[in-house]
Order: structure tokens, then sequence, then C-alpha cells
């Protein structure tokens, strides 16, 4: 293995959090903007230049940051799944923000638009460090990270409504991250542990001699609830539509397609590479995620059929594509797992895609988000609504479409589970209508005629070639998806033989 391909997870994390601290002293804003767009691009060839090279050699890595080791130091790990991962989010860091300049350059002030950059970069990093840390307490360092800066980028936009929306996700999520730190304060004490390896060592060595069961299983339960409410899992998804419905595209764009995941790869680490399976399964907190995941995917699907602003629908819909990967992790088996890992990436691409051309379809209306100010919104942007169609059909399940293919994987995967498998395959079915009930009315209302007598503002600068290539590389990315999923599984599940 070279010293290139040993140092990338190193390198991506840095040179993310360098450039987010050169952004405030660049004394033009564009020139923020265009930083951190490159450092991405950087970031996601040495990913996919990782990712080629490990498929090949068929290994993992672990690179020990400092002179310590364990269990004082503190470490990163590399393989297949971790390299695909930073590919996908770093591409769809760089179309979201490339789709969301126009709002960007609307709704914040020019004087702060090189620190929205930074937020945005330290976002990124947070979530490039997730995917990458072994060492529990630097994951939990960068929730802190990842949640902080999503509040403040929320409230960026400077309104009442997004100050309010902002406050109450920052309480829920302090709140998330107060059970993590709690349940990796309680493993810390009865393991003495914080890295991966070592902590799976200890607690399947409790577990054989049947000592500290019940702090254990609080630990298991703190942690997965704090991360449960800080991806906004049914029950605890209150904070979720007005957050997103409150920040600018890019923000919204950003924390659905990235945040949200960031904290569901923590979750698979904890359920592979800190508890194993099997120990989660005798805990029953398979049983605990496969629950909230099958009633989340139904609730919220029916919230979002309530919605008469767009926004708030694309919201709650994002609560009830992650309950399709906790469903997923829930059925404790390894296809589950490959299945609920796709579901990520299927969601990280689409997901953005819809929130960039609603904010095209808003523009192109009235300005406002309700439905009845963007009817026929999609004639005047006709890549914008090309957009959320195509992303609305994806999440309804049509084929060779990226939630297509999730889909499938996931009622795959359900076959082979015990007494899950019909609430599963139940589920799928009943989520996907009501998917269908809520996305194909709003698909007809953009393409429909617009109102008589309605009076829309000037056509705006969405159009330009960077909001094209940002939607069509995202559709391109979202057939690719739901084309190729054998390819995609392939590196998926090498990952996770490896990841385990």
């Amino acid at each position: 293995m070279s010293f290139l391909t040993f140092n990338i997870p190193m390198l991506s994390i840095f040179l993310s959090l360098l450039s987010a601290v050169i952004c405030p002293m660049l004394p033009k804003k564009n020139q923020a903007f265009h930083l951190v767009r490159i450092v991405e691009l950087i970031v996601l060839a040495m990913s996919v230049y990782l990712m080629v090279q490990l498929m090949t050699i068929r290994e993992s890595f672990t690179y020990m940051m400092g002179h310590f080791p364990a269990p004082w130091g503190n470490e990163l790990r590399a393989g297949p799944l971790e390299a695909l991962l930073a590919t996908c989010f770093s591409l769809v860091m760089v179309l979201s923000l490339t789709g969301g300049a126009e709002d960007i350059r609307r709704d914040i002030m020019p004087h702060r638009q090189n620190r929205y950059c930074l937020l945005m970069q330290l976002l990124y990093t947070a979530v490039i460090a997730m995917v990458y840390t072994n060492d529990l307490f630097t994951g939990y360092v960068f929730i802190e990270i990842a949640a902080i800066t999503a509040c403040i980028a929320v409230v960026a936009k400077e309104s009442g409504h997004s100050t309010v929306a902002a406050m109450r996700y920052f309480i829920f999520s302090s709140l998330g991250s107060g059970l993590v730190l709690m349940g990796i304060s309680i493993l810390y004490c009865i393991t003495g542990h914080l890295l991966m390896e070592p902590l799976q060592v200890a607690i399947a060595d409790l577990c054989q001699k049947g000592l500290y069961q019940l702090p254990l299983t609080a630990s298991a339960v703190l942690m997965i609830l704090g991360l449960s409410i800080k991806s906004a899992q049914f029950p605890f998804h209150a904070w979720l539509p007005d957050a997103y419905s409150s920040g600018t595209t890019a923000t919204s764009a950003i924390s659905s397609g990235l945040v949200l995941k960031g904290y569901m790869v923590l979750l698979l680490k904890l359920i592979l590479r800190v508890y194993g399976l099997g120990t989660l399964a005798r805990m029953h907190m398979c049983n605990l995620m496969f629950i909230m995941g099958l009633l989340g995917m139904l609730i919220t699907s029916v919230s979002a059929i309530r919605q008469e602003n767009v926004n708030r629908m694309v919201a709650y819909s994002s609560a009830a594509q992650i309950s399709y990967i906790f469903l997923a992790f829930g059925m404790g088996n390894l296809a589950g797992l490959a299945a609920g890992c796709f579901q990520i990436l299927a969601h990280a691409f689409t997901k953005p895609m819809i929130f960039v051309g609603t904010g095209a379809l808003i523009r192109a209306g009235q300005g406002r988000s309700f439905w009845s100010d963007i009817r026929g919104a999609g004639r005047r942007a006709p890549l914008a609504g090309i957009a959320f169609t195509v992303g609305g059909l994806s999440l309804c399940g049509l084929p060779l479409l990226a939630g297509f293919a999730a889909k499938y994987q996931l009622g795959s995967a359900a076959i082979s589970c015990g007494w899950q498998t019909y609430p599963a395959l139940f589920g799928l079915a009943v989520s996907s209508v009501l998917n269908a009930v809520y996305f194909i009315p709003g698909i007809l209302v953009i393409w429909n005629r617009p109102p008589e007598g309605a009076v829309f503002p000037p056509m705006p600068r969405s159009s330009t070639y960077q909001h094209k290539i940002s939607v069509i590389c995202f559709l391109i990315a979202n057939v690719f998806l739901g084309s190729m999923v054998g390819t995609v599984m392939m590196v998926i599940n090498r990952g996770l033989q490896l990841f385990s």
C-alpha cells in the first residue's frame, strides 16, 4: 500500500478543516465559495482512488494519529465501505452547494457568506471524520461539531421563523448528544477503552462472563436513542420540518443528505464494530430499531400527506426515509445492514436533488413555498421540475431509480429475517403507496397550468450553468444507483466483510 493511500483519510479531514479556517479570511465571498468546492473535489478524487485501491487489494487499514497507541490513542480506519461513503458524501456536498448557490446569494447577507462557507465546510469535515473515525469519543466530538454548525446554518437565513426552528433544533440535538455521551461514559467506565476494536473485545469478554449486563444494555439504549434524536427518527422528529423549511436550500439539502447520514454511519459502527450483531440481538436492541423504523416510515409518511408547505412535506419525507435505515439495521443480519447502507447512498443523492429542485421551483413561482404558490412552476423552471419529479418518483419506487433499488434491497434482506419478514414487507408496501400519495399530486401541481391572473417574479438566475450542472449530475447519480445496483452492492458487501 502506497504512502498516499495510507494517508488519504487523514488528509481528507485535514484539508477540509484547514479550508474551513481559511474561508473567513478571504477578501471576496466568491473566493471562499470556490475554495470549499475545490477542496471537496480534491477529497472526492482521493476517495475514489482509495476505494479502487482497497477494492483491488481487498484490505482495510487503521491509521494511528500521533504517537499514543490504544487505549489512549486516536485512530482512523479505512476500508472499501468508508471510501465509498466518503466518495458519495463529497459529491453530494459539491452538488448541493452548487445547486443552492443562487439561494445562498439571495438569503444570506453578502458580508456573512464567507462565514456560511465556513459552516458548510465544518459540517463536511464532521461527516468525513464520522466516516473514518475508529474512536468513539472522537466520533462524539464531531457529532457536536456537526450539530452546532447545522443549527447555526439554519439561522443564517436570519428570519424569525428560522431562529425559532434553530433553537428547537439545538435543544433536541443537545439532548441527543447528552445521551450519546452518557452511553460512551458508561462503556469507558466498565471497559477502559474508547477505540472500537478493543471495545468490541472487552464487551464480548464481559458478555461471555455475564458481567455488567445492565450497564452494557443501558449504554446501548442511550447511544441508540441519542442518535435517533439527532437523526430525526420517529418519535423524535418534531424539530425536523421547521428546521428544513426555514433554512436556505443548500442548508436543507446538506443537512438531509449528509448530516443525518453521518449519524447513521456511527450507528452502523456501533452495531458492527463496538457491540456486534449478536450482542445487540440478545439485548433486544435490534428489535427496538426495527419497531422504531417500521412505525416511523408509516407515521411520518402520513404526516407528509397533510402538509400544504412543500418544504415541510419534503422534510417529513426525510424522516420517513431515515426510518428505512433503522428498519434495515433492526433486521439483525448482514443483508439488512447492506440494504441500510444502500439506502444511505440512495437517500443521500435523492433528497438533496429534491431540495435543490424545490428551491428553484419556489423562485420560479410566486416566491412562497405553499403548493398553491408553485402551481405551474415546473413550466417556468423545467430542469428544477424534472429534479423534483425524478426525486419523488425515485422515493415512490419507480424502477431504474435509486429509491426502487433501495426498496428492493430492503425487501430482499427482509425475506431472510425471522419474525420481521412480514412486518417489513408490509411496511415497505404501505410506505411506497403513501409516498405516491403525497409526491404524485405535488408533481402534478408543478406541471399544471398556473392559475389565472397569477403574478410571477422575473425568471431567477437558477437557470445558470451551475444549477444545471448540479441537477444533471444528481439525475445521473440517481439513475446510476438504480441501474448499477450489483456494482454498488459488491463494494458495500466487501466493505462490510472487512468492516466487522
